[in-house]
């Protein structure tokens, strides 16, 4: 099956400035994301969608090609959507059949990551047109309650003392893979 590697890196984050960029064990933090994907040997195409010509140079550099995105999908308020839909209006979507979403900040997912979460996508692609990489959840949901408009604990309303881990263990979206049949 034909796929792509989509890595997105806005240079606007407000939270840490540069974050994509910034030097991790000697190398730029997209660079582990760019390596990954490229050590896994199996996509047609890596792409850094970037609003930055440095983040697009140093993406290059470290072998990914780099589609450059409009202001409107670089600003705070667009959505993976808005990004992967303007995207897919530059490239020619009939070539791939999915394509994997690879977050930059998660440089600790490996190339043997990406690999079985391949492997395990395209083994249930008849059932299934979505794998997103998970984590065990550090906390239960039974523990996560929102804070009321007066700022009080109304919704905690909870008895903790038999308060015991549940049986099953509940997981949360990690952000490190995420694959899609291409649909767009």
């Amino acid at each position: 099956m034909k796929k792509i590697a989509i890595i997105p890196a806005r240079a606007g984050s407000k939270g840490l400035l540069n974050k994509n960029i910034l030097n991790l064990c000697g190398k730029p933090l997209i660079a582990w994301t760019i390596e990954a994907a490229l050590k896994t040997k199996c996509f047609d195409r890596v792409i850094v969608t970037t609003d930055s010509k440095e983040y697009g140079e140093i993406s290059k550099k470290y072998g990914a090609d780099v589609i450059y995105r409009s202001a409107i999908t670089a600003s705070d308020t667009a959505s993976t959507y808005d990004f992967l839909n303007e995207m897919f209006s530059i490239i020619d979507t009939n070539e791939y059949d999915y394509f994997v979403l690879l977050q930059p900040t998660s440089p600790l997912r490996t190339e043997q990551h990406i690999l079985e979460a391949i492997q395990l996508f395209e083994r249930n692609i008849e059932s299934k047109s979505t794998l997103v990489s998970v984590r065990e959840a550090h906390k239960s949901s039974t523990l996560i309650r929102k804070i009321g408009v007066s700022l009080s604990l109304e919704n905690f309303d909870l008895d903790y003392s038999n308060y015991a881990r549940q049986k099953l263990k509940e997981f949360e979206p990690n952000g490190a893979i995420f694959l899609k049949l291409i649909t767009i």
